[in-house]
């Protein structure tokens, strides 16, 4: 029998083909604009509560023909569609004629209030995205407080969190913890992967988000 040095031995790790998501930080400008949106909402308000999956007090539809929105829609959504194409391709339950457009269907306003959440679900569309607009709390201090601080699933308080199988069928988790610094933070993912926004507590202040699903015509 020949034996073969350990050392000769060329192992080589692949990764399989798989979805991902795309992320970036917004301008100020482009931060601002949104606000501005948010403030009209406020005016002539619109509840999707019963449109979305949400145990949420408040959801409000955003204007998209706002010429406030105008730069999100002409070059932020856009960019992060195209960099998400070129790196993950199409999510492979779609189809896209040649001739399709990409267009913005819906998109709206969530202000959480503690104990408040999303549930597990999905969305309608091809790419859904959500920008985080306000953080009034620490998801480090929330990890500290009694409810969670002795819990084996203490990282998931106050998180947005993404589920999906792996290649053997196991369920697998990725959260994105709540702090300041992503505030003005915007995550593009495919409208399916199902994903969760967990409660917070011990914080009178609303957390306010951006959530939008983008389709084709």
């Amino acid at each position: 029998m020949v034996v073969i040095p350990q050392n000769e031995i060329k192992v080589i790790p692949k990764n399989l083909p798989n979805q991902g998501v795309v992320e970036t930080q917004l301008p100020k400008d482009i931060i601002d604009d949104i606000w501005s949106s948010i403030d009209e909402a406020k005016k002539n308000p619109t509840d999707l509560k019963g449109e979305l999956a949400g145990n949420i007090k408040s959801s409000l539809s955003l204007d998209m023909k706002s010429p406030l929105l105008k730069d999100f829609l002409a070059h932020i959504l856009p960019n992060m569609i195209t960099s998400y194409t070129n790196t993950f391709g199409v999510p492979w339950r779609t189809t896209i004629k040649p001739n399709s457009t990409w267009n913005l269907s819906s998109m709206w306003v969530n202000f959480q209030r503690q104990h408040e959440f999303n549930p597990i679900h999905d969305h309608d569309g091809i790419f859904s995205f959500v920008i985080w607009m306000r953080i009034p709390f620490s998801g480090k201090e929330q990890r500290e407080l009694p409810i969670a601080k002795e819990s084996n699933a203490g990282n998931h308080i106050s998180s947005f969190g993404f589920y999906y199988t792996d290649i053997l069928g196991g369920i697998k988790s990725f959260s994105y913890d709540m702090e300041k610094n992503i505030e003005g933070y915007m995550v593009m993912f495919p409208s399916k992967l199902q994903h969760v926004v967990w409660p917070f507590y011990e914080c009178e202040e609303e957390r306010i988000s951006i959530s939008g699903n983008v389709n084709v015509i």
